[in-house]
């Protein structure tokens, strides 16, 4: 019993990990893309 705790355990921390790095990845892909179609659009206005 206590081996199969350990590994759900293990598996909950790696999930937690996981979400929080897409976390992360969501949010720069966001920020890069809308810097980036900023920058486009003023080169296209300007």
């Amino acid at each position: 019993m206590s081996e199969g705790t350990t590994i759900e355990t293990v598996d909950q921390a790696r999930q937690g990990e996981t979400s929080e790095h897409m976390r992360w990845v969501l949010f720069w892909t966001v920020a890069l893309t809308i810097a980036a179609v900023g920058s486009a659009w003023l080169a296209i206005i300007g």
